[in-house]
């Protein structure tokens, strides 16, 4: 279980992986060690993961997002499915889903000629139905919002 400190310090590593234990401090008013001291705390019980860079796929030429769900022919093993997908640059990500379709991946294109080609590799990797849409603007997302409802040790 997390406290309110925790909650304060996990609030500010999700907008700002960056800040030194010292910024830290200060934002949660402790010193630094006890800070660092926390932070490795919520690492090591897994509360913290890690610590990323997050990309402009636009800066990158990779400007048309697409949502695709689809379904996997029955004879084709999810698991190879999922090794092959590494090899498409377009696949930002891909989570096996329960429901009609079995994953829902999220595609950062070129263009929509570069779109039609990932959808046709998708389909020669073993997708059998597709439902694509694309994104038409960005997503809206308080990363801090899953800290939230935490309960915590303390009010």
């Amino acid at each position: 279980m997390i406290d309110s400190l925790d909650r304060e310090l996990a609030t500010a590593l999700v907008q700002d992986g960056r800040l030194t234990y010292q910024e830290l401090a200060r934002i949660v008013h402790l010193s630094a060690n006890s800070t660092a001291d926390r932070v490795r705390r919520l690492q090591q019980n897994g509360v913290i993961l890690g610590y990323h860079a997050e990309l402009n796929l636009s800066a990158l030429g990779r400007s048309l997002t697409a949502l695709s769900d689809v379904k996997l022919k029955d004879e084709i093993d999810r698991r190879d499915f999922e090794r092959h997908l590494v090899e498409l640059p377009q696949v930002v990500s891909a989570t096996h889903t329960t429901g009609e379709y079995d994953y829902q991946l999220r595609l950062a294109c070129t263009d929509t000629a570069d779109l039609e080609r990932v959808v046709d590799d998708l389909r020669w990797l073993g997708v059998r139905d597709m439902q694509s849409r694309v994104v038409l603007g960005e997503t809206v997302f308080d990363p801090t919002r899953m800290l939230r409802g935490v309960p915590t040790g303390q009010p």
